[in-house]
């Protein structure tokens, strides 16, 4: 109960001291809910920045609210997949395309334990994002693909492929969504720094119940990660709705032998306006957590009590917590290997608590994210429970300036799954960066930037193919130039 205290505590110390940090955020399109590391990497974001809260078709320059006519409030529900954000949505049709180049510099590039050796590199990749408004449908797609190039023989090469998707169509009282992002990276997407520093891909803005999370650092090889939610929100009333979420996680490994799972999901919850601001919710989480490769499997039952608050165009912020029973199963097979399979049980109380906080504004953005449950294990553990913070803040020091810093830490440790488990395994990992960029005209850019990742297990006993009894150090250098059009409206 202390260690839970002392968690909790620290978690909201995180986003409390983050408040008054900053109060503002440019990005590319306002409708890209990417994570502000991944955006503060491309070298595009020397241009004259858009701010998020405003429509891509304003000016940059003004701080008035003479583009609220071009620009609506995102109505997300509290309880559902996305989390709340307070950009405001444009109401025409756009796309924008990107091409990015890096040098690279990185030591350890193959994330091996104990390697100190530097290696030079380089990465291409371009980009394109897709916002289109139909009747009472609204389209985002977004979509990354890429390059990565090493020198050091023993690490090759890498694909990087990213599709973000999702179509809200709205009724009379109701709302049905679908979203699905698809990432197909060399290494874990948690910190990712392979094309020159750029963190990640798009995201539908799926929140961390949902979405990726691979929060260990298991070394080069073709990982598949695809999330797919469908939500239906329907108003009962003007201050009360319902939300019902479904879908599945999937994560497969090609070129090592770390596990593959998946993990479908079902949420219920009920939603409550306090006032035009503040709302409140209840809500109820299956997941289910299988393994192609392993007997073992667990399921989680979570009851949350849920806050937000939403400021729009300044500020989103939403904690949910409550337990969490995790019913864990390990098929036992008996002598001889031809009787009949039983099944050993063991069910524990465990803790949840998910928390977000976004701060926009014209010239800063300020974003900070913790959870605490139970997961898929990144594919080395077979089902974890972890804490996972990340923190990001860009600045607009000026129309010819854009700098920012971001980071992250996880610990992962097995969960308790039957008498078989190793419950001593753990993974502590950390990530960090910077980035400098610059324009050189009105669709170039040039970016420098820096990415440390750095892992300490705590177990003798690990997974083949994943990083083991030596703690695991790499840096990253990169230099990159990028093109990116204007948002065209069609």
């Amino acid at each position: 109960m202390r260690t839970l205290c002392k968690t909790f505590s620290a978690a909201l110390c995180v986003v409390a001291l983050g408040v008054p940090a900053a109060r503002a955020q440019q990005q590319p399109a306002p409708d890209q809910q990417q994570p502000p590391d991944q955006q503060q990497q491309s070298p595009n974001q020397g241009a004259t920045p858009i701010p998020a809260y405003r429509s891509p078709f304003a000016s940059a320059a003004g701080n008035d609210d003479s583009d609220s006519q071009n620009s609506t409030p995102d109505n997300r529900s509290l309880s559902g997949a996305q989390d709340l954000s307070p950009v405001l949505m444009p109401t025409r049709s756009y796309w924008q395309p990107q091409l990015n180049a890096y040098g690279v510099v990185e030591s350890n590039p193959g994330e091996n334990p104990g390697n100190t050796a530097w290696s030079g590199g380089g990465a291409l990749s371009g980009h394109v994002d897709l916002y289109r408004i139909s009747g009472n449908s609204n389209l985002n797609v977004s979509y990354t693909g890429g390059a990565t190039f090493s020198g050091s023989s023993s690490v090759g090469n890498g694909i990087v492929q990213d599709l973000s998707f999702g179509d809200k169509i709205t009724f009379r009282r109701s709302r049905f969504s679908i979203f699905d992002t698809l990432d197909y990276t060399p290494g874990s997407s948690f910190g990712f720094g392979g094309l020159g520093g750029l963190a990640g891909s798009g995201s539908s803005g799926v929140g961390s119940v949902f979405g990726p999370d691979q929060t260990i650092l298991t070394g080069e090889g073709q990982e598949l990660l695809n999330s797919f939610v469908a939500e239906l929100d329907t108003d009962l009333t003007p201050r009360t709705s319902i939300t019902f979420v479904g879908g599945d996680y999937l994560v497969h490994n090609f070129t090592s032998n770390l596990l593959n799972s998946t993990d479908p999901n079902v949420r219920a919850g009920y939603n409550y306006r306090l006032t035009r601001k503040d709302t409140v919710a209840l809500i109820y989480t299956f997941s289910g957590f299988r393994y192609s490769n392993s007997d073992q499997s667990f399921d989680t039952h979570t009851a949350q009590v849920s806050y937000g608050r939403l400021v729009t165009g300044r500020i989103a912020f939403q904690i949910a917590a409550g337990p969490q029973i995790v019913v864990s199963r390990i098929p036992l097979t008996v002598s001889g290997g031809t009787g009949p399979v039983t099944t050993n049980t063991t069910t524990t109380l465990n803790w949840s608590l998910n928390t977000s906080l976004t701060l926009t504004g014209r010239r800063n953005n300020f974003g900070v994210t913790y959870y605490h449950g139970a997961n898929n294990g990144s594919g080395v553990l077979a089902g974890a429970i972890s804490d996972t913070v990340s923190a990001s803040l860009q600045r607009a020091a000026s129309r010819t300036f854009t700098s920012g810093v971001a980071g992250g830490y996880s610990r992962s440790e097995g969960a308790l799954v039957g008498t078989t488990t190793l419950s001593n395994q753990t993974y502590d990992y950390w990530y960090g960066s910077a980035s400098l960029s610059h324009p050189v005209g009105r669709t170039m850019g040039l970016t420098l930037s820096y990415t440390v990742q750095y892992q300490v297990p705590h177990s003798a006993a690990c997974v083949s193919g994943a990083a083991c009894a030596t703690s695991t150090l790499t840096n990253l250098i990169a230099f990159g130039v990028g093109w990116h059009q204007r948002p065209l409206v069609f």
